[in-house]
């Protein structure tokens, strides 16, 4: 068992870590259970692993154990902050076992190298268990600041009320105080009340997934508990950053999301090994003319588990009958979006994985489709714009590319390789791109300015699609709406019952001539992250899924 001990230099703080075996990059997803002890040290770090079996537990479910050493005077006696801040040093810091810093690029960005040298715990499925004073502290965060806690199991636990987030939280409460059960079941839900492996559960209505579970047998955690809360409360659930203190979201489950593996395969012909997953419908049905394809690209440092489980694309897919693939970049790490001849040829490896689709699954040559998160989004512009002629529409998300990350850097066309070859391909046949592009308003270029990456990258987009360009407020004057750049017309989408509070503002700009097609979007999700809304390619996928990209390269709408 190798069990690591890990300081953190500038501040003081010390953890124990379990790595669930000896490979730190899989195309796989990761999760992590941090379990907060009032007295730790290796010793009993080391027999609390053998009587709940974590390590079994551990590499079972690919979890990242951290046990965070408490504060000198405990997870109670220390002043909340403190405890805080220990708590989110640890969570940041778990992915390796020193702590070196990791070198950066020029944009700030931890380079690939740096990045393939970690472990990746997402950190929308992290779970916490307490004992004793450090269940007190894990149930007072769930009160208080619930964003990145997907789920908490309490041996006991005496929080106070105040300063409540009032957010849900899935939690397992076991000799919790009166006053902690009666918030989490206000606030999870109690409209559904049954009794499930041996938990008394109550549940909301609206999302069943939050949920509070009251052991019936049990006086003490123990592995078959433990074992138990990870089946039943914790792996079912993510939190994503998509409002301020997270959402409960349903995960996904890779036994029987019905996806084809293709890792570190040759076949594609270029003499190097890729990975990808593919999804095919197994209920929908078939029209004649075949599927539609979705590629959906992941973000920097993510993976195809991870890409599929934030955009639920498949899921998507098997109701609207679409093909989805997920592929891993080539570097098993990020997408060279860029084109940088000193990195790997991604745009190759994408245009050469939608031809191997087409010749060997039912593809409708009309209907391919390109989506993508983050470093994935610019990505899917990069292969839009190489390859417009077998892309039918673009509905990415969270790109802040091209331009400064972060920051004001005016760039044109011509600044940028993918955009530069794009217009030159327009001088050859005058390609039109349907696009769909997602933002949230707690990320980084929001509210946008000009010369912002979103200022770039929507300019580019209007100017290649024959929109009309407006003009951005800089830095400093009144942009009443956040947005930079109205839309022609603009509209105000609430599409989700399980979370009322999601709306989106749909920014819609038009062509400037007689037909005045409505091909680019810019739509705004608001209080989100840098992450994936339950409905964020849903509504994409309904806006381009009516695009076709003809053989001679033309463009055409089929009504609904």
């Amino acid at each position: 068992m190798a069990l690591f001990f890990k300081t953190f230099e500038k501040d003081g703080i010390q953890t124990y870590l379990f790595y669930p075996g000896d490979k730190n990059r899989t195309p796989f997803k990761r999760r992590s259970l941090t379990i907060l002890m009032d007295a730790c040290s290796e010793a009993n770090v080391l027999a609390l692993m053998e009587a709940w079996d974590l390590e079994t537990l551990a590499m079972e479910k690919q979890m990242i154990l951290c046990f965070p050493v408490p504060p000198k005077d405990g997870w109670t006696g220390a002043d909340y902050a403190r405890c805080k801040q220990v708590f989110d040093t640890c969570q940041m810091g778990m992915g390796k076992p020193d702590d070196l810093p990791l070198p950066r690029n020029a944009f700030g960005i931890p380079t690939t190298e740096a990045m393939l040298a970690t472990w990746h715990p997402m950190n929308d499925t992290k779970y916490v268990v307490g004992i004793g004073n450090g269940a007190t502290f894990a149930l007072t965060m769930a009160i208080r600041n619930p964003a990145n806690i997907a789920g908490v199991l309490a041996e006991g636990g005496h929080p106070s009320l105040e300063n409540t987030s009032e957010s849900p939280v899935p939690v397992c409460l076991l000799h919790a105080s009166p006053e902690a059960e009666a918030y989490f079941r206000r606030v999870n839900g109690e409209d559904i009340t049954e009794k499930i492996a041996g938990f008394q559960v109550y549940a909301g209505a609206r999302n069943p997934l939050t949920r509070t579970l009251i052991p019936l047998h049990k006086n003490r955690v123990d592995a078959g508990l433990l074992r138990s809360v990870c089946e039943n409360l914790f792996l079912p659930v993510r939190r994503p950053n998509t409002s301020p203190y997270g959402d409960v979201e349903p995960s996904m489950d890779l036994n029987t999301a019905g996806f084809e593996y293709f890792i570190h395969d040759f076949r594609l012909g270029d003499g190097k090994k890729h990975t990808w997953f593919t999804h095919v419908p197994v209920h929908a049905h078939r029209p004649d003319a075949g599927w539609p394809l979705v590629m959906f690209y992941h973000g920097g440092s993510d993976n195809p588990a991870e890409a599929a489980e934030m955009s639920k694309l498949h899921e998507l897919g098997e109701r609207e009958g679409f093909i989805t693939v997920y592929p891993w970049g080539t570097d098993c790490c990020g997408w060279n979006s860029a084109m940088d001849p000193t990195q790997a040829d991604d745009a190759d490896f994408c245009n050469r994985l939608i031809d191997y689709m087409l010749q060997h699954y039912p593809v409708d040559p009309e209907r391919v489709y390109l989506s993508g998160f983050s470093n994935g989004a610019a990505m899917a512009q990069t292969v839009a714009l190489l390859h417009p002629e077998k892309i039918a529409g673009l509905f990415h998300i969270d790109s802040n590319w091209p331009g400064k990350y972060g920051g004001y850097q005016a760039v044109t066309e011509k600044d940028i390789l993918p955009f530069r070859l794009g217009f030159e391909r327009k001088q050859e046949t005058d390609y039109l791109m349907p696009v769909w592009y997602t933002y949230g308003s707690r990320e980084i270029s929001f509210p946008i300015y000009r010369d912002s990456t979103q200022q770039n990258q929507y300019d580019l987009w209007k100017r290649y699609n024959h929109i009309p360009v407006k003009p951005t407020p800089a830095v400093g004057e009144p942009n009443p709406t956040g947005c930079g750049a109205e839309g022609d017309t603009v509209e105000i989408l609430r599409p989700t019952g399980r979370h009322p509070d999601h709306w989106y503002q749909v920014n819609r700009f038009y062509t400037d001539d007689a037909a005045r097609q409505n091909l680019y979007n810019l739509v705004i999700m608001h209080d989100k992250g840098h992450d994936i809304a339950q409905m964020d390619a849903e509504l994409g996928w309904q806006y381009v899924r009516s695009y076709r990209r003809k053989a001679d390269g033309s463009l055409e709408k089929v009504p609904e």
